[in-house]
């Protein structure tokens, strides 16, 4: 009897465990219940394209169990996608507004109601979200990619610069080339200012950055044609062209023009004859011809344009052909060969002269940075041969 006694309590202690420990599996069974309902209600609401409802189902989960947090990130990053980014915005700012979110999952949060911010073109808010980011050193590299993309639509290139700079770091590729068209921004905004000196060291940095980089080669080169430093000019330009063939016909006009203030008409067609030997360049081919027709009449152009052609034919060369044929005839122009050259003419119009080769956007004129992908040096000439 007393070793009964005794154990009365610890069955009583042991009867109470199970009850809860019942209620507690009961409770979860019955929550788990209600969240699989709450899923399946929304995801109907979504199937019959009422959207808010869903939003308010999801949203409503979500003070039952914060697990759910992964869901609503992908479901608001689906209505951004599909272009419903108001929808988006209220998933986002329901979850930032949770106590219950680990650090980890705010930030989440945080980057995706800053995508939102930028896909609804509210640039400011967005950066304000990006830059609390790194400030907290959470989710850098895709805060600092934003920043950059931002900071590029606002054509604030130092800032770019520098959130640049600091992706360099994180192991980010290709940013040295970005830095390089940066630092050529603001050489340009120097040059307008009439301030060449900071140009020339915006310049100097770029090469640092990018040391094959094309366009600061450019300018800097114009920059010493201006100045009337035609030999460092025609160096620079030889650079290029050995360096990037494809922009060969970037070169042209400014290299003839000093070799015309030097005086030295063979030295620049003997420069052409031995590039074009190299590269078959259709720019040069053209400018060939061009200098032939002056220097020794339009019956040389001719026969060089008819012989290159039977290799390689093609529309702008065809064209020229023409017009050295119907400049020969004077007043005695065929109507059939006034209707060739206005059909040729109009093709040649029609093509492209650059093509990005990363999205596949065409252009009549280069653009450093795509107009399409918004991505830096990637616009390639489409006529080279």
């Amino acid at each position: 009897m007393e070793l009964l006694i005794l154990l009365l309590p610890v069955a009583a202690a042991s009867g109470w465990l199970a009850a809860r420990r019942s209620m507690r599996q009961q409770q979860e069974r019955q929550c788990e219940a209600d969240m699989d309902s709450a899923y399946y209600r929304g995801l109907n609401y979504l199937v019959n394209e009422q959207p808010d409802k869903a939003i308010d189902v999801f949203v409503g989960m979500l003070e039952v169990n914060s697990e759910t947090v992964e869901m609503h990130l992908a479901l608001g990053s689906l209505f951004r996608r599909r272009g419903e980014v108001d929808r988006a915005i209220r998933i986002h700012q329901n979850l930032i507004a949770r106590s219950t979110l680990s650090a980890d999952q705010r930030s989440q949060a945080v980057l995706a109601l800053g995508n939102d911010y930028m896909k609804a073109g509210l640039l400011d808010r967005a950066e304000g979200l990006f830059e609390e980011l790194v400030e907290n050193k959470r989710l850098l590299q895709p805060a600092l990619t934003n920043l950059k993309m931002i900071f590029q639509h606002e054509k604030d290139w130092k800032k770019s610069f520098e959130v640049s700079q600091r992706l360099d770091l994180l192991g980010e590729k290709g940013e040295g080339e970005d830095q390089a068209h940066f630092l050529c921004e603001l050489a340009e905004m120097a040059i307008k200012d009439s301030n060449e000196i900071s140009a020339g060291s915006y310049l100097k940095q770029a090469l640092e950055a990018a040391p094959f980089a094309l366009r600061p080669q450019l300018i800097m080169a114009g920059i010493s044609e201006k100045h009337g430093a035609c030999e460092e000019a025609i160096t620079r330009f030889k650079q290029i062209a050995d360096q990037h063939p494809n922009y060969i016909g970037e070169i042209l006009q400014p290299m003839s023009e000093c070799f015309r203030r030097l005086q030295q008409p063979s030295r620049w067609i003997e420069w052409l004859r031995e590039i074009y030997a190299n590269k078959q360049n259709l720019q040069v081919m053209l400018e060939i011809a061009s200098e032939l027709e002056s220097s020794d009449g339009a019956d040389a152009a001719i026969e060089f344009l008819t012989s290159e052609l039977a290799n390689t034919p093609n529309l702008k060369g065809i064209h020229q052909l023409i017009a050295l044929r119907m400049m020969q005839q004077g007043e005695h122009q065929s109507q059939f060969l006034q209707m060739i050259n206005q059909f040729v003419e109009r093709m040649a119009a029609r093509q492209s002269a650059y093509l990005c080769h990363r999205c596949g956007f065409t252009t009549r004129t280069i653009h450093w940075q795509c107009p399409g992908c918004r991505s830096w040096g990637t616009m390639l000439p489409t006529d080279t041969q």
